[in-house]
């Protein structure tokens, strides 16, 4: 399946947003862009801290 995304484009976009933004509105961009970084390198995004302690 293609997808019309290219997750380093979108990572660099996020950080360009980040870089742009203040507060928490940075904080959000920059775990915008380490997702798709992710993503791009190929690796499963990590479970949030809350869906781990509701499998145990």
């Amino acid at each position: 399946m293609e997808s019309e995304y290219d997750p380093e484009s979108e990572a660099e976009a996020a950080m360009k947003f980040a870089v742009a933004a203040h507060g928490r509105e940075r904080e959000i961009w920059i775990s915008l862009a380490m997702a798709w970084r992710e993503l791009a390198r190929g690796r499963p995004a990590r479970r949030p801290y809350s869906a781990n302690v509701e499998a145990a």
